[in-house]
């Protein structure tokens, strides 16, 4: 049977499963607009974008036959490209602090955490604060982790993220405040445990 632009969805998963390159690249004309959008929406940078597009049509074709279809091919899809595109927006974040570092002559690793910030103008503090703010930071959720970068060092609207991240607005919120509440415990625990270790 000839691979149509009106063969069933789930057919041409069926054939793509067998090793049908054909039926896969239909699969990929219905929805590499939708994937490229997503990227788009979320990376800000045509140029990764694009690349993110190719990331996801190429880990699709190698692990489609874990797709189950219990859920919509393009739901599936759309997974793996927010995956994609937050593993890209990692990267590109530790970039942005080890330019930084690079420049300031500073041998600590942070991951990048956009609110907790000492602005006063001693170098040893300011370490202090970069440090347990990466320890605290690893410490979070990697949802509540995702949601918080996207918000506070990327700008995403709540509304954005909700649209891109597949929940409602109110779950956006939730996360973020869950997100601050843990960042505080786990500041507090990190400096305590640090003023018993200098007391001992």
């Amino acid at each position: 049977m000839e691979i149509q632009s009106s063969t069933p969805e789930r057919l041409l998963v069926s054939r793509a499963q067998a090793g049908n390159e054909e039926a896969f690249t239909e699969l990929v004309r219905r929805h590499s607009g939708q994937v490229y959008g997503l990227s788009l929406n979320m990376l800000r940078n045509r140029e990764d974008a694009e690349d993110n597009l190719q990331n996801v049509l190429v880990k699709a074709f190698h692990h489609i036959d874990r797709f189950e279809g219990n859920s919509q091919f393009s739901t599936w899809l759309v997974r793996i490209t927010i995956n994609e595109a937050l593993m890209k927006l990692r990267k590109r974040n530790s970039e942005r602090i080890s330019d930084y570092q690079d420049t300031s002559n500073s041998e600590d690793g942070p991951r990048p955490f956009p609110e907790i910030e000492d602005t006063r103008q001693d170098p040893e503090r300011q370490y202090m604060s970069k440090e347990l703010a990466r320890k605290a930071f690893h410490g979070l959720n990697p949802n509540l982790q995702d949601t918080f970068i996207l918000q506070k060092a990327e700008g995403w609207t709540n509304r954005e993220l909700a649209q891109a991240l597949g929940i409602t607005v109110s779950t956006v919120k939730s996360r973020v405040f869950r997100a601050r509440v843990r960042l505080r415990q786990q500041l507090m625990a990190l400096t305590q445990s640090g003023s018993v270790a200098l007391q001992n």
